[in-house]
């Protein structure tokens, strides 16, 4: 029953993989545990642009000078992934485009009316009924997204003669990365874009608040509490929090060394 599991047994150690679950086993069962979180090899080399994925971007049919702001996991209800297109939304607006280009993209990159900012999606969908309302929010906010988990898995190869990029391809073309997860066991996506050096966007999540940011992460905050669901059922945030994440957004993609600093410190 309930009370058998997980055993009370000296011979057995626990492990969990994060703190608010390792309070509650305590609490619940009386049973220490040790939290073995999401962990990543920062010491190895870092994804460098080469003779293979150098036309990723060519390859989704985008122009040098649009901007790709990465989501890079599952297609899953809880990944909240709406609250990156309402960010995109704000931050697509023609005067935010002409703020891009007036104040300089942090890499020099010619912002001007044909750029698009663009919300590339290359993992697996896995809720099709999300996915559809995902579609649907896409297409009424007039944004531009790409789902393009037909040309991205973990590994590069050859299939049915066309090549297929890892998904750490896909980090190296993004100028943002947006984690609105509602809730996570931990967070692999987040060690991705931190390794990859690239600044981001969180919803702050449980695990995050009590896992994470006590290790004084710098991102782009999209608040901690939703206005629950609207009637199409994804999640809101208030507008005031989409309006202070666009601005800093803006920031760090024109402003290199307060970039710099917010991924180095990451």
């Amino acid at each position: 029953s309930y009370n058998l599991f997980p055993p009370r047994d000296n011979q057995i150690k626990h492990s969990v993989i994060n703190s608010i679950a390792q309070n509650e086993l305590k609490r619940e069962r009386g049973i220490n545990a040790v939290v073995v979180p999401n962990v990543f090899d920062f010491e190895g080399p870092d994804w460098k642009i080469d003779e293979y994925n150098c036309d990723f971007k060519k390859s989704l049919g985008l122009s040098p000078k649009d901007i790709v702001i990465l989501q890079a996991t599952r297609i899953i209800s809880r990944k909240g992934i709406e609250l990156a297109i309402d960010l995109i939304k704000e931050l697509a607006k023609p005067e935010n485009l002409l703020l891009l280009k007036e104040k300089g993209f942090y890499d020099e990159r010619k912002i001007d009316e044909e750029s698009k900012i663009v919300l590339v999606l290359p993992n697996l969908i896995e809720d099709m009924v999300y996915f559809k309302l995902l579609k649907e929010k896409i297409k009424k906010e007039k944004i531009k997204a790409l789902f393009v988990s037909d040309i991205v898995e973990p590994k590069r190869k050859m299939k049915n003669n066309r090549k297929i990029y890892s998904l750490w391809d896909t980090y190296l073309f993004a100028d943002l990365v947006t984690y609105p997860s509602l809730y996570e066991g931990w967070g692999n996506q987040f060690l991705e874009a931190v390794k990859a050096k690239l600044p981001i966007v969180v919803f702050e999540y449980e695990v995050f608040k009590t896992d994470i940011k006590p290790n004084g992460f710098r991102v782009i905050s999209l608040g901690d509490k939703t206005k629950g669901k609207n009637g199409q059922g994804l999640y809101q945030v208030e507008p005031s929090i989409i309006q202070k994440s666009k601005k800093k957004a803006i920031r760090v993609l024109t402003d290199l060394s307060y970039r710099k600093k917010m991924v180095e410190h990451n």
